[in-house]
């Protein structure tokens, strides 16, 4: 994972700064062997009772419409949790300032974003992702729009 300021690549962002704003980050190792205990142990200590997986390809239909919607800045009244399991994209969030930063999600990496925090997401340019979402409860994506 990488993160920093929208519109400077090089100013690198800490996990602190993250974490400051609430957002958390789990490194998790790629291989399901090796990442599903701690997966369980992050699940119970965190009430996510259900998952599913999703996945955006150039074959994915409507794939463009789809990212639209993600794009849209919003927010949602629980928190967004995303593991990916391949490929890349990015969340760009907004900090207590109002900045946008930019979060670089790739294989491995586990992000909680929380909930009634603005966001949107995006592919990189390998339009490719794999990505398993936890739930609190049964599963549902809801964004609440800014604008």
């Amino acid at each position: 994972m990488k993160s920093y300021f929208y519109d400077n690549e090089s100013d690198v962002i800490s996990l602190d700064y993250l974490k400051e704003h609430n957002v958390l980050y789990f490194p998790m190792d790629r291989e399901k062997e090796n990442y599903k205990e701690p997966l369980e142990t992050l699940c119970k200590e965190r009430g996510y009772k259900n998952r599913d997986e999703v996945k955006l390809s150039k074959e994915t239909p409507g794939l463009e419409d789809k990212l639209k919607i993600f794009f849209e800045e919003h927010l949602h009244d629980d928190e967004e949790i995303r593991f990916i399991l391949d490929g890349c994209g990015f969340f760009d969030i907004r900090d207590k300032n109002d900045k946008w930063v930019k979060i670089k999600e790739k294989k491995g990496d586990l992000i909680i974003v929380p909930a009634n925090m603005y966001h949107r997401f995006a592919l990189d340019e390998s339009r490719n992702i794999h990505a398993m979402r936890l739930f609190t409860d049964a599963p549902k994506w809801v964004p609440i729009n800014r604008y």
